[in-house]
Order: C-alpha cells, then sequence, then structure tokens
C-alpha cells in the first residue's frame, strides 16, 4: 500500500513538471477586447472662418450625438470631426457632409466607430443657427376690458369708437363724452378717464362719433346724418389742449358726395403731418378722401366709388412707408388698394376671419402681419367678433404676399382673441397697433389692439421670438 502511494505521489509530480515544460515552449493566450466607446467629440471647424470649436454632447441611451446650433455661414459640407474615443478606435470617416437647402434646419447622419473588426454606431445631428424674426405669439400679455371684464361706456351702443397708440387708449363714448385712458393704469387694472376739453365742440347728428390718436394727436369727427349736417373734424395737439375745428364741411356742396358720414374713419397721416382721410358713407356707395397736410391742414375732398360689400363697417388703411393701403370691409374681401381705391389684388374671403374688417398690414421684427377685427354685424351674424392677426411674411411685397397665402395651404391665424358680443346693427370695430423699441432701436414688443361696439376693447403683447435654448 505505501509503494502504491508513492508511485502515486511520484506521477503526480512528473505530470506538474511536464504542464510546466509545455507552459514555456507556448505564449500566453490574450483576448482583445477592442472597445468602440466614445467619450466627447467636437466639430473642429465651424462658422465662417472655419475656426470655431463646438463640444457635442453624447446620449448613450438613445445613441444620439448633438452639438449647439452651427452659424449659418459654415461650410456644412465638409464638418471636420474629432473624438476621445477607447484605444486603438477611429472614427470610419472625420469629415462629414450637413449640407442642407435653405428652408431646412438640420440634419442627422451615422457616425460609425471602428476597432479592428467591430464597430459601433451613433446617431450625429448638425442645426443651423436660423435667425429667428417675428412675434411670440404663445407668449400674450392680455389686458382685457372685453367679456366679463367690460369697459363701462361699453353699452346700448353709445360707444363705437376707440383708439389706441402704446400710450393712451381714446375712448369716443357718447355716454360719458369723449375721453383718454392711460395704458399704464389699465395695465394695473384701473380706469381713470382723461376728459377731453370740448370747447366748440357741436352741430352735427352727433358732435361726435369717431375719433383716432395719431402721432400723439387727437382726431374725432362728428355724425353727419344727412347733407344738412356739418361734418366737422376736431383736433387736439395734446390731451390737455383746447380742440381745434379743422374741417367743417357742408356735404351737400360736394358733387356725388354720399348722404350720411362719420359711422367711420381712417386716418392715413404719415410722422410728417401728411396723408389722408377717408370717410366713407353709410349707403356704402361713396368714400369721402380729404387731404391732410402738417396735421391739421385739410385740402379739398375728393369722392371715390365704394363698394356694396363694404356697408358701413369700412376702414382704408395706409401701409407704413408706402403708398399702398389695404381696404376692408365685412362683406369685401381685404384688398390692396392705391391711395384712390384702385384694385391691385384682392384676398379669398373664405381664408379670413367672417366679417373681417378694421384690416392692417405691418412689420414686426422681420415678419409681415395682416390684423382684422371681425364684427359680427346684425343680429343674424353667425362671425364671433375676435381680433386675428394672420402671417403674409411670404412675398417680397404685400401683393405677393396675399397670393402665396391665397394659393398656400396655410390659412390659420397667428393669434386669435375672442372680444364677443351678440350680433348687433352697430358693431363697428377698429384695430390699431404699437411697436415697442430696445435702446438699439430694434424691435422688442407688439402691441396690438381691438375694439367692437358693445363688445370692449383688449390689448394684447408679444416679445419678439427667440432662439430655442440648446439642449
Amino acid at each position: 500500500m505505501y509503494k502504491l502511494i508513492r508511485n502515486i505521489g511520484l506521477l503526480t509530480v512528473l505530470l506538474g513538471l511536464v504542464l510546466i515544460s509545455c507552459d514555456e515552449d507556448y505564449p500566453t493566450s490574450e483576448i482583445a477586447p477592442y472597445d468602440t466607446d466614445i467619450f466627447s467629440i467636437k466639430i473642429v471647424n465651424a462658422g465662417g472662418d472655419g475656426n470655431t470649436v463646438v463640444e457635442g454632447t453624447i446620449d448613450e441611451d438613445n445613441k444620439m450625438i448633438d452639438f449647439p446650433r452651427l452659424d449659418m455661414t459654415t461650410n456644412f459640407s465638409a464638418l471636420k470631426i474629432e473624438a476621445k474615443l477607447s484605444e486603438g478606435a477611429e472614427l470610419q470617416e472625420s469629415v462629414l457632409d450637413f449640407s442642407m437647402d435653405e428652408e431646412t434646419a438640420s440634419k442627422t447622419l451615422i457616425l460609425r466607430i471602428v476597432n479592428q473588426k467591430r464597430y459601433k454606431e451613433y446617431f450625429i445631428r448638425v442645426r443651423k443657427r436660423i435667425p429667428v424674426y417675428g412675434a411670440d405669439f404663445e407668449q400674450p400679455t392680455v389686458y382685457n376690458f372685453s367679456g366679463d371684464n367690460i369697459y363701462a361706456d361699453y353699452n346700448s351702443q353709445l360707444t363705437r369708437c376707440a383708439s389706441y397708440d402704446g400710450e393712451y387708449v381714446l375712448v369716443v363714448s357718447r355716454k360719458t363724452a369723449p375721453h383718454l385712458l392711460k395704458v399704464s393704469d389699465l395695465k394695473n387694472g384701473e380706469t381713470k378717464p382723461i376728459m377731453l376739453d370740448l370747447t366748440g365742440v357741436s352741430g352735427g347728428t352727433y358732435s361726435y362719433n369717431m375719433g383716432a390718436l395719431v402721432n400723439g394727436h387727437i382726431y374725432i369727427v362728428s355724425l353727419s346724418g344727412a347733407h344738412a349736417s356739418p361734418l366737422k373734424i376736431y383736433y387736439w395737439d395734446t390731451p390737455t389742449s383746447q380742440p381745434e375745428t379743422i374741417a367743417n364741411i357742408n356735404v351737400g356742396d360736394i358733387p356725388d358726395a354720399g348722404t350720411r358720414h362719420g359711422d367711420n374713419i381712417s386716418v392715413n397721416i404719415d410722422k410728417n403731418g401728411n396723408g389722408f382721410i377717408f370717410l366713407g358713407d353709410n349707403a356704402s356707395t361713396t368714400f369721402l378722401r380729404l387731404t391732410v397736410s402738417n396735421h391739421k391742414t385739410i385740402g379739398s375732398p375728393k369722392v371715390l366709388t365704394s363698394s356694396s360689400d363694404a356697408s358701413m363697417v369700412t376702414n382704408v388703411f395706409r401701409i407704413e412707408d408706402t403708398d399702398e393701403y389695404i381696404w376692408s370691409g365685412i362683406r369685401l374681401p381685404i384688398t390692396l388698394v392705391d391711395e384712390s381705391l384702385g384694385s391691385k389684388y384682392a384676398m379669398n374671403k373664405s381664408y379670413i376671419e367672417t366679417e373681417a374688417a378694421a384690416a392692417r398690414v405691418f412689420t414686426f421684427n422681420g415678419e409681415r402681419y395682416l390684423m382684422v377685427c371681425s364684427s359680427g354685424f346684425g343680429s343674424a351674424s353667425k362671425a364671433t367678433p375676435s381680433l386675428v392677426v394672420y402671417n403674409l411674411t411670404k412675398g417680397s411685397t404685400v401683393a405677393e404676399a396675399m397670393q402665396n397665402f391665397n394659393e398656400g395651404d396655410n390659412h390659420n391665424p397667428d393669434y386669435r382673441f375672442i372680444l364677443g358680443g351678440s350680433g348687433n346693427g352697430a358693431a363697428i370695430v377698429q384695430t390699431d397697433y404699437y411697436i415697442e423699441k430696445d435702446e438699439n432701436g430694434k424691435d422688442s414688443k407688439l402691441c396690438i389692439f381691438g375694439s367692437r361696439t358693445d363688445s370692449g376693447f383688449v390689448i394684447c403683447e408679444f416679445p419678439i421670438k427667440k432662439e430655442e435654448e440648446d439642449l
């Protein structure tokens, strides 16, 4: 037994020596991992000069690589990528083509990391820093004096006109007489009427019915219900000034003029005090156009042909810094016209708010807008009285923009505020806008205004659009 155990032990020792000998004759086997991990990544030739370095972010869960938006002057067709990778790994391609057409904002490609025969892929996305224009209509600040908070003078059709210039709201009220409200008070929820001096304001079917705020000055027109009733226009240089009668017109002395004027007024006076005042007659047969110079010198009236579709709810407003005007009325298409109402282009009524009137076209922060207010005229009207803004940016001219809007497939407004109120036979509407500037003279805030008989008024403010934050 002892010999057997001894022999087994000897064999074990000999076997161990053989194994040691084999280990010395052959190299140790090692398995190389060939990792394909990515630890950081950057674009090294961004910007117009090709010298801007932009760091990317890596989302391992979604295998997505993102970069901050790149300047439009970047050469997107040959972006050079550098990355910190696992030992031995490399990018299959280090220069990528992210070329995009003008309207495309981002592009995603596949980035492959290779190490020997192993590889890993990521989505890599590049975005342009496209300049952002216009107003941010998703962030309105609203000062509402309609609906449940209606301003007290808006009842029984006793207030048919209001105007706004950023500092004041003019309320032409038959109830308490014409007065101003400071916008700063309204923003604090306070209504403190500043009554206008009415010395010498008399005559006409109504001594005051319509009005406008222009360049810090106040204009109010009487209602001339017949040829024998005087049509007067009054002017206040400041809110505390005494009024001046700048027009006292016997409409019967004007050949072919309509009978009743003063149910609407369109004051188009530029910063130098020159322009026109348009007054459409109640029967929608003619317009009376008055020439204005130095803010308060009224020239010879001219009669222009109107349209039965305009109705008494009609306006002609100049597009700022142009010689073109927008003519609107509750059954009239929004029409681009010249100073004599010669038609240049008409929009499709079916694409615009029902009974759209008081139409204005203006530009804010590089975008062009059309603003209207729907009337809801008459008890049977199906229109919802609303202040509505459409985008008319696409087009080098207003006529081209109108055509593009007509022929496009998106006719949705950028913004709508419902003034509300039931249909009535004197549903006169007004619109106004004011653009705040920053310290560099650039557009910073868009303020719009809408008013309707027995509905009240509203001021809506919007900041400029801003580029979305990079993730």
